[in-house]
Order: structure tokens, then sequence, then C-alpha cells
């Protein structure tokens, strides 16, 4: 079926200005091809729009990087595959296009629609008018654009499968703000699917801040004091989970954030196949502006993760944040849950130095990684050790505080027989 020819204008909001990158179109033929604009590609002082397109070390490689066309297209409706990325997977992916309606909704239809409140500091506004097929829809000023604002539930793009709502605190009660760009937060509704699950992702939260992780603020909420969602989405359970965003600021500013299956075009389930842990440390050694620390940090969530069961840390769960001009640092840590808890099977989403087992991971491998790094193995050993020493100590009381007596009792059996804590801990 033949599409409307559609022209987006794509922009960084930057130090309260919009900086125009470049231009996203689409053929009737439902081609998509996104075209770096001139100026942007010949400022030395650009801000980062995608570290895929970064050479840290050269200008040169960089302008080349984004003038390329390859990586830039799309064909059949899809768009190119950074872009692709901006947009929600799962449950909340099928709830904007039943918000939509009926007819041939495809991918630029969708950045078209939610192109207002994109994650990070990315605006994407209509230059021609707007199809149709982008479902219904009316104007609304944002950084000065006339952006459209959906309506409907879903006026926002948030990564990730589980249902999830952009929110504002006000008071103690959350509501979902009627201007796209005015939340300050995500809300995390409970699901049939997996019980308990709003309390085991503030439980895996709590436990791997406590162990040193750096985290993402967050609460949990009873669903009784949240307002503006249908009733429907708030019935599996007492508690939603309340996660402050950390691209967004109090004084209406976005800060730019970029997940590293963007950065390699990882979509859909590619997000646990097209990179490993180390493909992550590695990726933090080479942009990280801090990149000691933050390979640190990227070490800490590791372990958090095999001590805590946490089986889903794909791809799109690890982000670079820029929170300043020539600033690159790893973002706050979100979505940790003990997955084994409702998978007592489960593996590692990314491999780490060749095995996706919990239970295989040592400190062996933990010093392979730091070898290969350019790090001193015995530091990280020596952090490791730390970590899981402190775990073991504080979450004897911790987890009995998180959990219902069952699943503790289950957790901490788990957690003194794995490998790392018995080769740790003697």
């Amino acid at each position: 079926m033949a599409k409307t020819p559609a022209i987006l204008g794509v922009h960084l909001l930057h130090q309260g200005k919009a900086v125009r990158v470049g231009t996203l179109t689409r053929s009737a033929a439902g081609e998509t091809a996104f075209i770096v604009e001139e100026a942007y590609l010949r400022d030395t002082g650009r801000p980062i729009l995608s570290l895929s397109w970064l050479e840290p070390a050269s200008e040169q490689g960089t302008m080349e990087r984004l003038a390329y066309r390859g990586d830039k297209i799309g064909i059949l409706g899809t768009l190119p595959p950074w872009f692709a990325g901006l947009l929600p997977e799962g449950a909340l992916h099928d709830l904007v296009l039943h918000e939509m309606g009926a007819g041939d909704h495809d991918q630029f239809d969708l950045l078209t629609r939610l192109g207002a409140d994109l994650p990070g500091a990315v605006l994407i506004t209509p230059e021609t008018e707007t199809p149709t097929s982008a479902g219904p829809l009316r104007l609304e000023q944002v950084a000065g654009f006339d952006t459209p604002r959906p309506q409907g539930t879903v006026k926002f793009s948030l990564a990730g499968v589980q249902l999830k709502f952009a929110g504002r605190m006000d008071g103690d009660r959350l509501t979902v703000p009627a201007r796209a760009g005015d939340a300050r937060c995500i809300l995390k509704v409970p699901t049939e699917r997996f019980s308990n699950l709003p309390e085991l992702e503030f439980a895996g939260m709590t436990l791997a801040r406590s162990i040193g992780v750096t985290t993402a603020d967050f609460r949990l909420l009873s669903v009784e004091h949240v307002t503006d969602i249908r009733p429907e989405f708030l019935k599996a359970g007492p508690q939603a989970l309340v996660v402050d965003r950390f691209d967004r600021g109090a004084d209406g500013l976005r800060t730019h954030m970029e997940d590293m299956a963007q950065i390699l075009g990882a979509l859909g389930e590619r997000k646990y196949t097209m990179g490993t842990g180390e493909t992550v440390l590695n990726m933090i050694r080479r942009f990280s502006t801090d990149w000691r620390a933050d390979v640190l940090e990227g070490f800490r969530r590791i372990v958090a993760d095999i001590l805590i069961g946490n089986g889903d840390n794909h791809l799109k769960n690890w982000s670079f944040l820029f929170p300043s001009p020539g600033e690159i640092r790893l973002s706050p840590a979100y979505d940790i849950v003990p997955t084994v808890l409702y998978i007592p099977d489960d593996q590692m989403a990314l491999q780490f130095v060749d095995t996706s087992n919990f239970n295989t991971v040592t400190v062996r491998r933990f010093r392979r990684a730091a070898k290969f790094l350019g790090l001193e193995e015995d530091w990280i050993e020596a952090e490791i050790s730390r970590q899981v020493k402190h775990a073991v100590e504080v979450w004897q009381t911790l987890v009995p505080s998180l959990l219902d007596e069952k699943r503790a009792v289950h957790f901490l059996d788990r957690l003194r027989t794995l490998t790392l804590v018995q080769e740790v801990i003697g």
C-alpha cells in the first residue's frame, strides 16, 4: 500500500536551544532516509546525537560516519536502526498502535506521533502535513515547534517490553501530564503475568544500591494514588513502581541519553545477542570521559546481576548520559529485577567471558575481562571481592525486609551457593 510522503525535522534540545541535526524523510514506497544537516556536520562543537557516529580521536572520522548513508536508510516502512531504537516495544508498542486506530501504521508513523517526547533530548517535528496514518492527534508547541500531541494515554516513547507510563508526581499522587515532555518519572504498573513485579523490581534496585551500584531514584506507590490512567492498567496489584527520569530536569530541560542497543543497531531480540558483557565494558572504556570510574561501575552492575539473579540486563538496559557539553558518562542503572524468582533456571541476558550461567562466573573471569580492558587485574579482583563480601553481610537482614518469607529464603539460599560467593567467602 502506498504511503503518504512526509518529512520530519530531527533536533537536539541542547542547553535550552534546539539544534537542527538533520531530516528524516519517507517516500510513497515507504523508504525512509536520514540526512544530516550540513551545518551540523561541519560544526566541530556539535552536540552528540549518537556515539555510533562518533570517532573520539578523529574529527574527520566523525564527519565521515555522519555523512555515510548506509546505516541511515530503511525500507518497507521501517526506520533507520538508530531511530527505530527510539520506539517503544512490547505492551507499550501495542497500546500505541491501539490508540492510533485502524490503518496501515509503520515505524515512521509511530515516530511522527511520539516525536515530541522521546528518550533523551531528541525532538522530532513534522515539516509537512502530518499523515493520517499517524492516528488522531493535534499540534502543540514544544521548544518553539509545532509538534503532535496524540489523543489517548500514550504521548511519549519509552524503551522496554513492560507496560509503563510517563508521569509526574503532584504531592503524593502521580498523574499523566497533558503536555509532551512534562513527565519527570516513569510509572511501572503491576502485571498479571508476573505477580508483584513492582515490588520485586523495588527489591532488586534496593539490593543493587546497597552494594554500591548507582541507580536511578525509585519508590513504590499505591495504585490508589495514580490518576489519569485507565483502571484496567492498575488492577493486577496494589502497588506500582515510580522511577525518576534522569533525562528530564525539574527546570524542564532535557538531558540527552542513548542506550547501547541504539549504538550497535541492535533491534528487537538482538539486544540479547549483538553484544556481551565485555562489549558493554569496552564501549564504556572507549566513550566515557571518566572511563575508569564508569568501567568499575559496569563491573559492579555485572556482580549485582549475578548475586541478585537479574537475567534481563540486555543492551537496552545500559545507557550513556550526556550531562554537559563534552561529557559522556554511564547513566544510572535501571530495570534491575531478580528474574530467577520467576524463572529459577534463568541465565544472564548478555554472556560474560564465554558464559551465560550465573553459577559459572568466577573471579578468574573478572580477571580475564580486566586484562582485556587493559586494567589492573588485582584491582578489579579486590573491588569485586569487597562488593561480594558486603552483599553477603548486609543482605542477611535486608532481603527479609524486601521479600516474602518463601522468596527471601530461596534468594539467600541461592546467594550462598553461587560459585563467585563461595570463592570470595570460602
